[in-house]
């Protein structure tokens, strides 16, 4: 199967499973923040956002997807199976050359400006005087308690299925692993956005018969 449409599967997979009857908290567009806007979360197959994009993809840097999901493919074997331990005690032999892989990052970004609490709407008064910042807790705990259980929703989800649907994709049990973002092995810090992945490798198939090749060869 082409690797486009493995990734297409998995990004209805992830719609489905990860998005679909979410409402999350979303970056007002004009940066006011008073307005306490939900949206549905998208996914994305593409890479980090890191700059703006002239194409319109990303409107306005990273903001422009929380929240969202980015499926980003990473390295992995064409046609590869690894033997694993139970095998070899139990005197199984796999054919060489038998499983392709597909392996991904799945980053996962949660937009959490922090609680307000009650009368900060109402501190700037009808005149749109400066807002009572002290009504509002910043760096709570709740962006990183959202993006994790978001991810373990994903974790859980791929344990659970063991496969994509309309693909032939089968999960890696042991190579799903999860992690805040980092950067030479520090956390990134960059509330209002918290950022988080679960990297896992899908087994697929590979057989692709005898080269046309070997069958003139033979006959």
């Amino acid at each position: 199967m082409r690797t486009v449409e493995r990734l297409k599967g998995l990004k209805a997979w992830i719609e489905k499973n990860l998005c679909d009857g979410r409402m999350m908290k979303a970056p007002p567009p004009d940066g006011s923040i008073t307005d306490r806007r939900q949206q549905k979360p998208q996914c994305y197959l593409a890479w980090a956002p890191s700059r703006k994009d002239a194409t319109g993809f990303y409107t306005d840097d990273s903001i422009s997807v929380a929240p969202g999901i980015i499926v980003m493919p990473r390295p992995a074997y064409a046609e590869y199976m690894e033997e694993k331990r139970f095998d070899r005690y139990n005197n199984v032999h796999r054919p060489s050359l038998m499983g392709s892989h597909l392996s991904v990052d799945i980053l996962f970004i949660v937009y959490e400006p922090g609680i307000q609490l009650p009368g900060f709407i109402d501190s700037a008064g009808e005149n749109g005087e400066q807002l009572d910042m002290s009504l509002i807790k910043e760096g709570t705990e709740e962006g990183l308690f959202t993006l994790l259980d978001w991810m373990d929703d994903c974790k859980e989800a791929l344990l659970r299925d063991e496969e994509i649907p309309n693909t032939d994709l089968m999960v890696d049990k042991e190579t799903v692993v999860t992690s805040l973002y980092s950067d030479q092995n520090y956390v990134v810090d960059r509330r209002p956005l918290f950022y988080g992945f679960v990297s896992v490798t899908f087994n697929g198939y590979a057989d692709r018969g005898r080269a046309p090749s070997v069958d003139s060869f033979l006959q």
